[in-house]
């Protein structure tokens, strides 16, 4: 028997992150282990150096701010370090943004039964070549061998239905993220 072929999809968001699995017929969004479509970009270090990702480190947002993190991916691509300082750790936002990423990955392997190696992920239209190198750099800690990246409003037009058998045509597409606002012309 053939063995099927899955693509995975990333959205890393600013305020949500979410991945959907692709066979070759059906896109399917990959649900977090709490049953959840999206998971928060949220990161939390307790004094203990545990770690806590996504919907359990949210809850600490407002009782334990400072070694709560989320909106790191506004720092992507700067060499600025956010402090966990309970854990005496510091971080930088790709690192953070890896955490993310490997609990998408590992929601992966928990809902197909495998441990995906290479991913797209999107991103914003605005991203320069820092922003997305830290992106690509992320995907590689969190244990993807190979990453992709595309910009959000390309990826938005094609999950649309987009297709080149429509013609000549242009798409205005809005791109209405958590922590970033892009509209785009697409020309087709």
């Amino acid at each position: 028997m053939a063995q099927r072929t899955f693509y995975l999809g990333i959205d890393l968001g600013t305020t949500n992150s979410a991945a959907a699995v692709f066979d070759g017929e059906r896109i399917s969004v990959v649900r977090t282990t709490q049953g959840t479509l999206l998971t928060p970009s949220i990161v939390r270090y307790d004094s203990r150096g545990a770690l806590t990702i996504g919907a359990k480190a949210a809850k600490f947002l407002d009782s334990d701010p400072k070694n709560t993190r989320s909106e790191f991916k506004r720092l992507m691509g700067t060499s600025s370090k956010l402090d966990f300082p309970s854990a005496k750790l510091s971080r930088l936002p790709e690192e953070l943004s890896a955490e993310v990423l490997r609990s998408l990955r590992n929601d992966v392997k928990d809902q197909y039964g495998f441990l995906p190696e290479q991913a797209v992920i999107s991103v914003p239209a605005l991203f320069e070549l820092p922003q997305s190198a830290a992106t690509t750099k992320a995907a590689l800690l969190a244990g993807f061998t190979k990453v992709e990246l595309i910009q959000e409003p390309i990826a938005s037009a094609l999950a649309a239905g987009w297709t080149a058998s429509e013609g000549v045509g242009f798409w205005l597409v809005y791109d209405l993220g958590g922590g970033t606002f892009d509209a785009s012309l697409l020309e087709t």
